[in-house]
């Protein structure tokens, strides 16, 4: 989503009021951090769309 927004890492952590390392760190496969359900929230406002749009319509089997 946010590649496709044209924001950057920078952008993104300045919208959401987070560090520029922790969205690094969140979006490369070598790290383990994830957003939390506040991060989700401020995600969903960033990119004005709903915060059920991050999970799957159907379970994992």
């Amino acid at each position: 989503m946010r590649i496709q927004s044209g924001l950057s890492q920078s952008q993104l952590a300045i919208k959401m009021d987070i560090s520029i390392g922790f969205v690094g760190n969140v979006e490369s496969p070598n790290h383990r951090a994830k957003y939390n359900v506040n991060h989700l929230n401020k995600l969903a406002k960033v990119f004005n769309c709903n915060f059920s749009d991050f999970f799957p319509e159907k379970p994992f089997n």
